[in-house]
């Protein structure tokens, strides 16, 4: 029976090969691909930010709808209705009574929170008494056109423009809300992007470095094979070249993988086409970036839009508790109204005594109502004082928070500076080290496995690197994101206007 343990080296060629025919699709078309142009596309693509950008324009739809209570309702009416009243038990007394309206009247709303109408009726009215037992009948006809003008107007409750236009500032103060919650997502969306994209650089760089390790163990493997053929070299020592060559495979595989995997990732949130393979146009940018921290904090606490609509939340709430306060008052309203009035047989005489201005008549008054108790409202505005005071103590905690965010975020830009320093030491290093023992194991002074570490610890030492420099440029996000600073950073400035268009031209 044959021998069926293998040897490490044949484990990992047969990975390798597992990998290669199982994981991964063939790349499609390549697109170079900048930092900047990344920005744009998520900008203009991303899925999550294209749902905020509707709510500015469903915001605009609620304002005017709330402007809607000062639309002036008219009323009209066409009426003609008739009646025999009988006059006497016997029945031959009947009053047949006819009468035809014709009325047109319109009311609207005052920002002082008067109600004010106008109208203009007109009745036309004809009676024929039958009198019975051939006595004959008695004919009566009349036009009674009327013009009044009438107004409400609340002293206490209901009192001023705050209260009538109540709706439409509620609405405003939700408008503002949603630009500032669309410029948090697209904040967010920019702060995936860079996170992304340099996350892209980092697998590519990796991708670089494998390459170059398993170039440079292939050479050590070729040399091993010449030598041990001309008897200078143990043969255990091409086995672990060979070994040293199939784990470079595999971690080839992987990095490719790795460039794979996050170049799908950004091309999701940017939406670039199914199948491209995105290509960063640059590296790590080196330039370090300097901000103290007094000016990052003022610049975060101007600029954050959570702290903003938390902000837009508090004076939403003032206002509410003002309107509240007004709603406890007793109701006291002035009420008045004037007209002209005219009666006539027949419609011109009517309307010339109409307009003579003979007939008029007025009304002024004042009414009171006071619900006993008044229980509804004054909860109401307690409800209102209260969530004010919690929202106040909610700006307060979170400013404390983004204080925090922006320290944390400026000492991570420090620390991870001091660790890119000491990375490119560490490279350095490593590839000094490489040379070295390659140089002492032809002479016999070192062996396979003492290159195969040199190259692993240089490979390590590069990723490293890599990795330190990505940190460094999350670290740049994270405090760009924690001023709220980050749109403009990379040349974003998108006004409020646009915002409001864009969801419009989504329906054209």
């Amino acid at each position: 029976m044959k021998n069926l343990l293998l040897s490490p080296s044949r484990v990992l060629g047969i990975v390798a090969a597992v990998l290669l025919l199982s994981g991964h699709p063939s790349p499609g078309e390549e697109i170079p691909l900048s930092l900047d142009a990344a920005i744009r596309s998520a900008i203009e693509k991303n899925l999550d930010l294209r749902v905020q950008t509707f709510n500015p324009a469903i915001s605009d739809t609620d304002i005017r709808k709330a402007r809607g209570i000062y639309n002036p309702r008219i009323s009209a009416l066409v009426d003609h209705h008739g009646e025999d009243a009988p006059l006497d038990t016997s029945g031959n007394l009947v009053n047949q009574m006819r009468f035809f309206d014709a009325n047109i009247s319109t009311d609207f709303l005052l920002s002082s929170g008067a109600t004010a109408s106008a109208a203009f009726t007109n009745l036309w009215s004809r009676s024929n008494l039958d009198l019975g037992q051939g006595q004959g009948s008695s004919v009566s006809r009349f036009v009674e056109p009327k013009l009044s003008l009438s107004l409400t107007q609340p002293l206490l409750q209901g009192f001023g423009k705050e209260v009538t236009e109540q709706g439409i500032i509620v609405a405003k103060y939700g408008k503002e809300s949603s630009l500032l919650a669309w410029r948090n997502t697209a904040i967010v969306t920019v702060s995936n992007v860079r996170d992304q994209y340099f996350a892209l650089v980092k697998a590519r760089d990796d991708l670089q470095t494998r390459k170059a390790s398993l170039a440079v163990l292939k050479e050590i493997h070729a040399s091993n094979q010449g030598r041990v053929k001309a008897g200078v070299l143990a043969s255990v020592e091409l086995l672990d070249s060979e070994f040293g060559v199939a784990q470079a495979e595999v971690n080839l595989l992987t990095a490719q993988k790795n460039v794979r995997d996050a170049s799908d990732k950004l091309r999701s949130t940017i939406q670039y086409p199914l199948g491209t393979e995105l290509i960063p146009a640059g590296t790590f940018p080196a330039e370090p970036v300097k901000q103290s921290e007094e000016e990052a904090i003022s610049a975060a606490l101007k600029n954050r839009p959570d702290l903003q609509v938390a902000q837009v939340n508090l004076k939403t709430l003032e206002f509410t508790t003002r309107v509240a306060r007004n709603a406890v008052l007793p109701s006291l309203a002035l009420t008045g109204s004037a007209g002209l009035e005219a009666l006539g047989s027949g419609y011109s005489d009517s309307l010339s005594n109409l307009t003579s201005g003979k007939n008029p008549f007025w009304s002024v008054g004042l009414s009171f109502a006071y619900p006993l108790g008044n229980d509804a409202a004054e909860a109401a505005l307690s409800a209102t004082r209260l969530r004010s005071r919690q929202s106040d103590a909610q700006i307060r905690s979170l400013e404390d928070s983004i204080r925090l965010d922006v320290r944390s975020a400026i000492r991570a830009l420090d620390t991870n500076l001091s660790a890119i320093e000491a990375a490119q030491k560490g490279v350095i290093l490593g590839e000094a080290r490489l040379d070295s023992f390659i140089k002492r194991q032809k002479v016999g002074l070192a062996v396979t496995k003492d290159i195969l570490q040199a190259e692993s610890d240089l490979a390590a030492a590069r990723q490293t690197l890599a990795s330190v420099r990505a940190d460094y440029q999350g670290a740049i996000t994270q405090l760009w994101k924690a001023t709220g600073e980050l749109l403009e950073r990379q040349g974003i400035r998108i006004d409020d206007t646009t915002i409001d268009n864009l969801a419009w031209k989504e329906l054209r």
